[in-house]
């Protein structure tokens, strides 16, 4: 419970970051980012169960997308897929988004060669999450992040045996994959 409730800060921080640099710019994409931010604070709010519907988690993705789309002026490239039915499946809140904040945040969303890939795929016996992007030469955090280690400890103690997180870290390229059993 620990682990998940510091999710919630750390996305609403790097939010704010976003929408302050919107506003700062007298962007006319600030109000929509901050209704945006409204409807994924809504799901932290009142998702408060052990386990939810996969397609529930899918669309907090999809709207922290949506969310990141509008800081740019450009369409992002992004490889986004999903495979099989997510609707009958439940996982623990909050496992997957941040691995897609982590590819927003240290990730080159602007190279058409290298679009950031997000791939759910669902079968019934197991559902595979997989984010690859080119990394960014964006200034980082001095201090580092809590993103991956958290999900790291929550994959421990909610999927004991029961997953397999491969994360590769290359040159230029940041690839992870999730597998859970079903």
């Amino acid at each position: 419970e620990f682990l998940k409730q510091q999710i919630n800060p750390h996305f609403l921080f790097n939010s704010l970051n976003n929408i302050y640099s919107l506003s700062y710019k007298k962007s006319d994409k600030a109000p929509d980012a901050i209704l945006k931010l409204s409807e994924l604070t809504r799901y932290m709010l009142y998702e408060k169960q052990d386990r939810i519907a996969l397609e529930k988690e899918w669309d907090y993705i999809r709207n922290f997308i949506s969310l990141q789309q509008l800081r740019y002026d450009f369409p992002l490239n992004l490889d986004i897929s999903l495979e099989g039915n997510i609707a009958a499946v439940h996982i623990a809140p909050y496992l997957l988004i941040p691995f897609v904040e982590n590819a927003f945040k240290h990730g080159n969303v602007q190279d058409p060669g290298n679009p950031v890939v997000i791939m759910l795929r669902c079968t019934g016996k197991e559902i595979v999450f997989r984010v690859k992007n080119r990394i960014g030469s964006q200034q980082k955090d001095k201090d580092g992040g809590i993103g991956l280690e958290n999900v790291r400890r929550r994959l421990q103690l909610l999927y004991p045996n029961e997953h397999e997180l491969q994360i590769h870290k290359q040159k230029e390229m940041f690839d992870i994959c999730l597998s859970l059993k079903l």
